[in-house]
């Protein structure tokens, strides 16, 4: 069945709708039969007409322009009018049958009753709910089917459209991630590199430790960091490699408080969700502090949970004109709702000197073996 519908032609469409009408046509000339086997067959093709026409004007003309967009009142007036329509076709039916062919007494009995009742006998207290049951028998089938059917196209695009967008957004939030993972600020790569070339001149053993650190940092963020999650014990030795190489840039005139602690460091989680946090503090604390200079992180993992908190010190100042920032704390924020979604907080601050970023995530079961 699947494959029938992955390439539904107009041929498989028009084999469909011949083999409902079969069943559907069957039913109503079964009932007829019953009623007078030689002369219900103007009653019948009036049923036929009828209702063709109405199923195929309220399936291809009033769901897609009155229903589906929830012009309620116009799609009542339009069951009003067809429910009229075919009133008048079953009352002038009757009476071509009562007139022009022998019915039966049975048939007969109920044509005349169609016949006293007049013209607008289905609109009548006394007999509108016989009409009205056989309307409904008539219509009800294959109007509920086009129905559902006009329901689950509706869901079906809009699943079909969100997977879209959800899929571009993911894409977007992609080409973001490896836009921050190139954009690391050249300024750092610049001055470790100079302090790493003084430290190898100086024969300072601390030299080949730096490459070393450096070296880790650019393999995790070239390879490693392209996977979905990863362990947190290698997220804080990317943190820990970072700090110790800005150490060398700013030696003892910035105090760096650095704690990282996890209960279970195989835990595993979205990648480069702290780096950009940790970077911004160094970017902008030690640089822009009107006193001396201090960083604070801290980055604990309880029961299932991880508590980060990063601080630095911090003064305002005039920005250049059309600059652009706030690029890789954006893209956590995106990669937190498309990963987490309810399961994180995340506030950040800027008040008396102290800029401070507090977040809060609820590991998923499955990262938390």
């Amino acid at each position: 069945m699947t494959k029938f519908f992955q390439n539904y032609t107009i041929g498989k469409r028009i084999f469909l709708h011949l083999c409902f009408w079969l069943v559907v046509l069957g039913m109503q000339f079964v009932v007829y039969q019953r009623i007078d086997f030689s002369n219900s067959w103007i009653l019948f093709s009036k049923d036929v007409f009828s209702l063709l026409t109405i199923f195929y004007v309220t399936a291809y003309i009033i769901i897609p322009r009155w229903f589906i967009p929830g012009k309620f009142v116009l799609c009542i007036l339009w069951l009003i009018f067809i429910y009229a329509w075919w009133s008048f076709l079953s009352y002038f039916a009757g009476i071509l049958t009562l007139h022009y062919l022998s019915p039966g007494p049975r048939l007969a009995n109920y044509i005349k009753d169609v016949e006293d009742q007049g013209i607008f006998g289905a609109f009548k207290p006394s007999s509108i709910s016989d009409y009205l049951l056989d309307f409904i028998f008539l219509v009800a089938l294959p109007l509920t089917v086009k129905i559902v059917q006009a329901f689950m196209l509706v869901r079906s695009s809009k699943m079909e459209l969100e997977l879209k967008n959800a899929e571009l957004e993911l894409n977007n939030v992609q080409l973001e991630l490896a836009f921050l993972k190139y954009q690391i600020n050249p300024h750092f790569l610049l001055n470790t590199l100079y302090s790493i070339y003084v430290l190898v001149s100086d024969r300072d053993e601390r030299g080949g430790e730096s490459m070393m650190r450096l070296s880790s940092i650019m393999v995790y963020l070239l390879h490693e960091s392209n996977q979905p999650s990863i362990e947190i014990s290698r997220e804080f030795q990317l943190l820990k490699d970072y700090v110790e190489l800005e150490k060398l840039r700013y030696s003892e005139t910035v105090k760096i408080d650095l704690i990282l602690s996890a209960e279970n460091e195989n835990c595993m989680l979205v990648p480069l969700i702290f780096f950009p946090f940790v970077e911004n503090a160094f970017k902008h604390g030690p640089r822009l502090s009107a006193s001396s200079g201090w960083i604070s992180i801290r980055i604990v993992v309880k029961n299932d949970t991880v508590y980060m908190h990063v601080s630095n010190a911090y003064r305002e100042l005039p920005k250049p004109e059309n600059y652009v920032g706030g690029l890789g704390i954006e893209n956590v924020r995106k990669r937190l709702e498309l990963h987490y979604q309810d399961n994180y907080n995340l506030e950040i601050k800027s008040e008396e000197g102290v800029f401070s970023v507090n977040l809060v995530v609820t590991l998923l079961p499955e990262e938390n073996p």
